[in-house]
């Protein structure tokens, strides 16, 4: 895609976000009885969160065709793999792992937006600046869940 209105940009982002959540949500299935369970409350809280931010910007109503490429370049972009890539990265193997994961995948988010935002202009380029420093105050906060854990 060469280019988004402010609409598209802010649904590309709650796509991004839904995938966040639907792994967590997964997380929370399958490491129910593990030490990292509070961490993958945590963090799909403040994806909730994220999410409902984001939202607030006004995403556009899409027709089904643009709806379904722009949820595939979401899903393409960020936790890419899903789960079984996050496992195999050893993000389940505690909650500094699982922290130092989410860390990853927000830095990945703030250059993806932020690469949009570079090649777009006007309300679309400010909406992904918007959700860049959105995700930017989103990674400080993993990092200082991750320093707290390993005080």
């Amino acid at each position: 895609m060469n280019a988004f209105t402010h609409g598209e940009a802010v649904f590309l982002a709650c796509e991004m976000e839904k995938q966040a959540i639907r792994l967590y949500e997964r997380a929370l299935i399958l490491f129910q009885d593990t030490p990292t369970i509070q961490a993958v409350q945590q963090i799909l809280a403040e994806e909730r969160s994220h999410l409902t931010q984001f939202e607030q910007l006004g995403k556009e109503a899409c027709s089904f065709e643009q709806a379904q490429l722009l949820s595939a370049q979401a899903a393409k972009t960020l936790y890419n793999g899903g789960l079984m890539a996050a496992q195999r990265k050893g993000a389940f193997e505690s909650p500094s792992a699982l922290f130092a994961y989410a860390a990853a995948e927000e830095k990945n988010a703030i250059e993806t937006y932020t690469a949009f935002a570079e090649k777009m202009e006007g309300e679309a380029a400010r909406a992904f600046c918007t959700i860049a420093d959105e995700e930017r105050r989103h990674l400080e906060e993993f990092q200082g869940f991750l320093q707290a854990l390993t005080k």
